[in-house]
């Protein structure tokens, strides 16, 4: 089984480790509402402490489906591939998704996805409280700081 690493904390921030992105396949995600135990599935925000959304890293097996289609109550999620080659459905729409691919689904919107190819698919959700975000980006939030960069 999978183990995530403490890399540094501190006061402001953690880091952590999966050990790798085909590490992701060595984690087993369970929880009581599910009849059975989830392969290739870490939920990281914990050991993140986010605050503001929920974060997984996941891996679909070689030729394997989402057993379920699935909705949200309150989250939308922001799924990013990165490595391997899928098809996702959204409702009604399919389309293909590979490495860079990144896609948005409403809370209400039916989505399940597929591994195509031969080998993983490796992918992130990050679930966030649809309609939370008030800053339209990062600039608005962002402020730069009076320190000279040296490494």
């Amino acid at each position: 089984m999978g183990m995530l690493n403490t890399l540094s904390k501190g006061t402001n921030y953690d880091a952590i480790s999966t050990g790798g992105i085909d590490a992701i396949d060595s984690f087993t995600f369970q929880h009581e509402a599910l009849p059975v135990n989830v392969e290739g599935k870490v939920f990281v925000s914990e050991a993140l402490g986010m605050s503001g959304g929920i974060l997984s890293l996941n891996s679909l097996a070689p030729h394997t489906s989402m057993p379920f289609h699935h909705i949200h109550i309150k989250h939308e999620e922001i799924y990013i591939f990165m490595g391997g080659q899928g098809e996702f459905m959204v409702d009604d729409n399919r389309f293909e998704v590979t490495t860079g691919s990144v896609v948005r689904v409403a809370p209400e919107g039916v989505r399940c996805w597929r591994n195509t190819s031969d080998s993983p698919l490796y992918y992130a959700v990050l679930q966030v409280k649809a309609g939370s975000e008030t800053v339209k980006n990062t600039i608005e939030d962002g402020r730069g700081v009076n320190r000279p960069v040296i490494w």
